[in-house]
C-alpha cells in the first residue's frame, strides 16, 4: 500500500512494497506446497518442465489425463509420449528448465512471485516516464496490492505469469522510443500461451487509435501479427499435439456459440458463429448482469475507479475482456484465478494515462483518502476470501460446515507425508491423489488417483503404476465442506480395494499418514520391506476411521473448486 509518510523518497517506497509482496507471497506459496495445498496443475507444470533435460520437453502424463480421449471421452488411458503443447502453447516454459532442475518443486513459486514482482517493478517506469514520482509510486503500490495481482500470485503455477512484465515491456518501450525492447517484448507474448496474442492485439488496436506518427503502423503491424499467431497456433500447431482446442476447450468457453457444431470447432468456427449471432453475443457481454458488475467493479478497486473513465484502459483490455464477457462457465468472471491478468495492463496502464491527463487532481484530500480506502478493502476481501487456501493457517476453509486445520497440524502433515513417500523411488511410476502430485512430479509417469492407476507406454503397452498411494484422512479432514474430497475417499477405498483383491499390488506401507500400495512386479530391498503391523487389516482400518469422521461431521455441502 502507499507509505504515508512525505518524506519517504517514493523509489523507496516502490521497492518497499515490491519486497513486502515478494515475501509474503512467495512465503505463503511454500506453505501451500508445504502443508499439501498446492495441487495438480502445481505439479503439471513441474513435470513438463522437468521433462525437458530427458530431451522431451512439455512431455507429461498429468497433462495426458486431461486430454479428450482420457478425460472427455473415456476411450484411453493416460500415455508417456503426450505433449502439453497440445492443451496450452507456452514455449517460453523451457526458460526455467536450469532453475528446475536445480531447485525442484520450489522452483516454480520463486519464477511466479518473481515474475509479479518485475512486472510492478517495469510498471513503476512506466508511470514515472509521465506521473510525478509520488503518484507514479502510488499506482505501482497500488498493483502490489491488487487483489487481481495478489490471486494469481498465490494460485498453483501457471504459464501467464509472464503477462505483466512483457506488457509493460512493451508499452515501456513505446513511451521511451526504444524500437528494441518493443519488438522483443511484442514477439514474445504470444509464445507466452496461444490466447496472449488477444492482448498484444488489444496494444495494435490502441496504438492505431491512441498513437501517432510511425507507433500508429507499428500498432497495425501489432494487430496483423497477433491475428495470425492466433490462428496459426490453435488452427496449425497445436492439433498437431492434441484436439483439446477443438474438441474440448471451445466447447467449454463458447459452446454457447456453436450449438449447430455440436458445440465443438476451431477459434475460426468461434468467430464465425459469433457474427452470425449477434443478440447473443450481446446478450453474454452483459449476463449474467450481478457477476458481469462486480468483476468490473473489481478490476478498478485498487485505483479507485477514476481511470474507469478513461478509453485507454479499456482499449488496452478490449480483447481478453471480450473474451472473459462471452465466455460461459464460473472461471470466466474469476478475479483470483490466472485468467485476470490478461487485464491487468489494461488496467494500470490506463491507470497511468488517465492520471498524465489529470495530474492536479492527485493533490485533492479526499481522492487519496478515496484511493487508501480502495486499497485497504482491495486487500481485506482479497485476505478474507483466502484464496486457493493460501491463508488456511488462520482463516478456516469453511464456517458452514466447520473445516480448519491448525497450523501445528499441517506442519506435523507435511512432515509425516514426506516421510511416507521416503521410500518410493525417484525414477518409478507412480498414482497419487491430487495434493501429493506437486511432490512427486519429478518423474515421467506420474498419474492422478483413483482417477487412474495404469497408463499406455511408447510401445502403446498398457502399464500399472508401480505406486499406489492414498491418504484418507487427509481428504476426510476437508470432505464435510468439500464433495470432491469425500468423493476421492470413497472412490480410493473402492480402487484399492479392487487392486488388492486382483492380487496385483500389496500393502507396502499404512498408518495414520496414508496408503502406499507397491506393484507385485517392484522388488526393494529388505530394509524397505512392510513392517508386520501393516497389511489389509490396515487399509481397512484407515477407511473406516476416514468415513466414519465424515458420517460424523455431516455429508459435503458444496463443490470443490480446487485445482
Amino acid at each position: 500500500m502507499p507509505i504515508r509518510n512525505d518524506r519517504l523518497d517514493p523509489a523507496r517506497g516502490v521497492w518497499l512494497a515490491a519486497g513486502l509482496f515478494a515475501a509474503i507471497c512467495l512465503s505463503l506459496q511454500v506453505w501451500r506446497i508445504w502443508s499439501l495445498n498446492a495441487t495438480y496443475d502445481q505439479g503439471l507444470f513441474l513435470q513438463e518442465i522437468w521433462n525437458g533435460h530427458l530431451g522431451r520437453p512439455f512431455e507429461s502424463t498429468l497433462a495426458s489425463q486431461l486430454s479428450t480421449p482420457v478425460l472427455v471421452e473415456g476411450s484411453a488411458l493416460p500415455k508417456l509420449g503426450y505433449f502439453h503443447l497440445g492443451q496450452h502453447f507456452t514455449p517460453l516454459l523451457m526458460l526455467w528448465l536450469p532453475l528446475v532442475l536445480l531447485l525442484g518443486v520450489w522452483s516454480l513459486p520463486l519464477i511466479q512471485v518473481g515474475l509479479l514482482a518485475a512486472g510492478g517493478l517495469v510498471l513503476h517506469q512506466l508511470a514515472r516516464a509521465d506521473l510525478p514520482p509520488r503518484l507514479a509510486a502510488w499506482i505501482t503500490c497500488s498493483y502490489f496490492a491488487a487483489g487481481i495481482v495478489i490471486g494469481p500470485a498465490l494460485e498453483n503455477f501457471h504459464d501467464l505469469c509472464a503477462i505483466p512484465l512483457l506488457s509493460f515491456g512493451l508499452l515501456l518501450g513505446i513511451r521511451r522510443n526504444r524500437i528494441w525492447l518493443y519488438a522483443l517484448c511484442a514477439l514474445l507474448l504470444p509464445f507466452v500461451r496461444e490466447d496472449v496474442g488477444l492482448l498484444s492485439f488489444s496494444f495494435g488496436l490502441w496504438m492505431l487509435v491512441r498513437c501517432k506518427g510511425s507507433w500508429r503502423w507499428a500498432g497495425l503491424g501489432l494487430c496483423l501479427y497477433s491475428v495470425l499467431m492466433v490462428v496459426m497456433i490453435t488452427n496449425l500447431w497445436m492439433p498437431l499435439f492434441g484436439s483439446e482446442v477443438k474438441d474440448r476447450f471451445m466447447e467449454e468457453r463458447f459452446g454457447q456459440f456453436l450449438a449447430m457444431q455440436n458445440g465443438r470447432g476451431t477459434t475460426l468456427d468461434v468467430l464465425k458463429a459469433m457474427a452470425s449471432q449477434p443478440l447473443l453475443l450481446l446478450q453474454e457481454l452483459v449476463q449474467p448482469l450481478g457477476p458481469t458488475l462486480k468483476f468490473l467493479i473489481t478490476l478498478w478497486l485498487p485505483l479507485a475507479f477514476l481511470p474507469a473513465a478513461g478509453v485507454d484502459g479499456w482499449l488496452l483490455m478490449a480483447g481478453p475482456l471480450f473474451v472473459a464477457l462471452s465466455s460461459q462457465g464460473g472461471n470466466a468472471l474469476a478475479v483470483t484465478l490466472r485468467f485476470v491478468l490478461y487485464l491487468v495492463p489494461g488496467v494500470f496502464a490506463g491507470g497511468i494515462l488517465w492520471w498524465k491527463r489529470h495530474p492536479n487532481l492527485f493533490h485533492e484530500r479526499w481522492l487519496k483518502r478515496l484511493w487508501r480506502t480502495a486499497l485497504v478493502l482491495s486487500v481485506l476481501f482479497t485476505v478474507t476470501g483466502n484464496p486457493h487456501r493460501s491463508l488456511s493457517a488462520l482463516i478456516p476453509d469453511s464456517v458452514q460446515p466447520w473445516v480448519y486445520v491448525s497450523p501445528w497440524r499441517q506442519v506435523q502433515r507435511g512432515f509425516e507425508t514426506r516421510a511416507l513417500l521416503h521410500t518410493i523411488p525417484a525414477q518409478a511410476s507412480v498414482a497419487a491423489e491430487t495434493q501429493l502430485v506437486p511432490l512427486l512430479a519429478e518423474r515421467r509417469v506420474l498419474l492422478r488417483f483413483p482417477e487412474s492407476h495404469a497408463y499406455t507406454d511408447e510401445q502403446q503397452q498398457t502399464r500399472p503404476a508401480d505406486w499406489v498411494v492414498s491418504q484418507p484422512g487427509f481428504n476426510a479432514d476437508y470432505a464435510p465442506a468439500f464433495r470432491r474430497n469425500g468423493a476421492w475417499v470413497r472412490r480410493s477405498q473402492a480402487k484399492i480395494q479392487e487392486l488388492l483383491a486382483d492380487g496385483s499390488y500389496r500393502v507396502h506401507r499404512c498408518d495414520q499418514r496414508g496408503i502406499v500400495l507397491r506393484h507385485q512386479s517392484v522388488t526393494v530391498s529388505p530394509s524397505d520391506e512392510p513392517s508386520p503391523q501393516g497389511g489389509e487389516a490396515c487399509v481397512r482400518e484407515q477407511f473406516a476411521r476416514a468415513l466414519a469422521q465424515m458420517k460424523q461431521r455431516g455429508d459435503a455441502s458444496k463443490p470443490e473448486d480446487q485445482g
